[in-house]
């Protein structure tokens, strides 16, 4: 058996199944083919009850061996908050670990109502914490995912929890535009290596059966379409930057919708850190996580196409990938009439605007440009519409502007329509414009001994000045912080500092951003 932070359970899980009353999510007690994962991941706002196996009404089961489940947010730039409004286990033997992050080893809440316990390496919400309630986590990892893990020992049960999941508006959570959701995977035109990384599993809970792999779905994904230029055998090669990394991946086909995967076609679930893929010779077509993380080439036909998922297990979203392909097929994908080398959107604060740019290297029987914008990333409207040059070999530039954009997540894109009516989309982009409530400056945890994670927004890549006075006006800290449009993390350390209230000043180009901070 493996430590309490392997994925594999590598023994028999003993059960007993409690009845449960009105839950929409109760906790798993076994998990899903050899692993700790116990249940398919969910993408929710809610608010929805979460419990313990027992419901709202009966006591957990014994023998529940850190079996896991995991909650996302299912609209684009929220994150998961779960409030608990009652909570009592097993004091010193049962624990419930809260964790940042939508994967098993997602780093721990380490603030509680209530000092927590420590036994055999497990540290968690532990005791009757009646006196505490009603309290929340809300995640601050980019997927604005939650996941929660229950170990109870072979005696003595309690009530357990009942607790509410609902979402937030935040600056760091996902964005709804890139790959990790099915509905907008990256097509493979070549085969040329692509190099890759994922921040969660998106905004929609896919390709999960809740029986075999791929067990309990996604954690950090990336999705991909190809379709088989020549027919021939395909092998590929995922490669992590940091071989302590552990990817998995499954393919759905040939020609499949996202809204209809049906079971994959080649799914690993291995435990083995390092490289995996396709190759010759494996003679498996899926495993669970005792597999030695290669599964057997494709044998493909002209025409046919493919959807890939490429799916990091590790706790945190690492260094990244690439992604080889091998064989004697080759790839291919439609390519646009127009060759667009950028496309852009910037927040002007100061008019409550959005700047829409793009640039175009080539274009041939192209009629006009239309931008269209969303709220939800699925449906659009047109707001504004430009003329195009035509035919032309040379750079050409366009601008727009937004001047009534959604508080909240804005998506655009260009719908490019040639002479004979020929339609093509570009990529989404998107912006999220928090009001003044969720704009904020968080500092985790706070009050602090020595180090907090501060996070704030920027709606542009720009250099943001940070100042921090103590309690007589004197500035300890001033430097020029690096940030990046949208969410912003740093870590700031007060352990040579006394103990006081500290006031801490980030400016971005927009606004001011203030928090005191206790150092205790």
């Amino acid at each position: 058996m493996k430590s309490i932070f392997s994925k594999f359970i590598g023994g028999v899980v003993f059960f007993i199944t409690s009845l449960s009353a009105s839950a929409q999510y109760t906790h798993p007690t076994v998990g899903i083919n050899s692993e700790f994962v116990g249940a398919c991941l969910v993408a929710t706002c809610g608010p929805s009850t979460y419990t313990d196996n027992g419901g709202t009404l009966g006591n957990y089961s014994n023998n529940i061996n850190q079996i896991y489940r995991v909650f996302c947010p299912n609209t684009a730039g929220n994150c998961m908050r779960v409030t608990f409004t009652s909570f009592n286990v097993e004091a010193g033997w049962d624990f419930l670990l809260v964790k940042n992050g939508p994967t098993q080893n997602s780093p721990d809440f380490t603030t509680f109502p209530a000092t927590p316990t420590n036994y055999a390496g497990i540290t968690g919400l532990n005791g009757n914490l009646a006196g505490a309630v009603p309290f929340n986590y809300t995640s601050t990892d980019p997927s604005g995912c939650l996941t929660f893990r229950f170990y109870s020992d072979p005696s003595v049960n309690r009530a357990g929890w009942v607790s509410t999941l609902s979402c937030v508006p935040c600056a760091i959570g996902p964005n709804g535009t890139d790959n990790n959701d099915c509905i907008r995977m990256t097509p493979l035109c070549s085969s040329a290596a692509v190099s890759g990384n994922a921040s969660g599993p998106g905004i929609v809970a896919e390709g999960c059966t809740g029986t075999a792999c791929p067990a309990g779905g996604e954690n950090h994904t990336s999705w991909y379409t190809f379709t088989a230029q020549t027919t021939g055998t395909l092998n590929i090669t995922i490669t992590p930057t940091d071989p302590l990394d552990d990817y998995d991946f499954a393919i759905f086909g040939p020609n499949v919708t996202c809204g209809a995967l049906g079971a994959p076609i080649r799914c690993t679930d291995s435990g083995t850190t390092g490289s995996t893929g396709l190759t010759g010779g494996a003679g498996d077509f899926t495993e669970d996580v005792t597999g030695d993380s290669f599964l057997q080439t494709m044998n493909v036909v002209a025409g046919q196409s493919y959807i890939l998922v490429v799916d990091e297990w590790s706790p945190n979203a690492g260094s990244g990938y690439n992604l080889t392909f091998a064989g004697t097929a080759s790839l291919d994908c439609t390519i646009l009439p127009v060759e667009l080398a950028e496309f852009s959107i910037d927040y002007v604060s100061d008019i409550d605007a959005v700047d829409i740019s793009w640039t175009t290297e080539s274009e041939r029987d192209n009629d006009y440009f239309a931008v269209e914008r969303s709220s939800d990333g699925i449906h659009f409207e047109e707001i504004t519409r430009t003329s195009s040059t035509g035919n032309t070999t040379s750079e050409t530039k366009y601008y727009a502007m937004d001047e009534d954009p959604y508080t909240g997540i804005n998506y655009y894109r260009l719908r490019q329509v040639d002479i004979n009516g020929d339609e093509h989309f570009s990529e989404l982009k998107s912006i999220n414009i928090l009001d003044d409530f969720y704009d904020l400056l968080s500092v985790v945890p706070n009050p602090t001994n020595d180090r907090s994670e501060v996070i704030f927004n920027t709606y542009a890549n720009e250099n943001a000045d940070l100042k921090i006075y103590n309690a007589r006006g004197a500035i300890i800290e001033h430097a020029s912080i690096s940030c990046k449009a949208g969410g912003n993390r740093m870590e700031i350390d007060l352990s040579g500092q006394e103990d006081g209230i500290y006031m801490l000043i980030v400016t971005t180009h927009d606004k001011t951003y203030t928090a005191k901070i206790l150092k205790q």
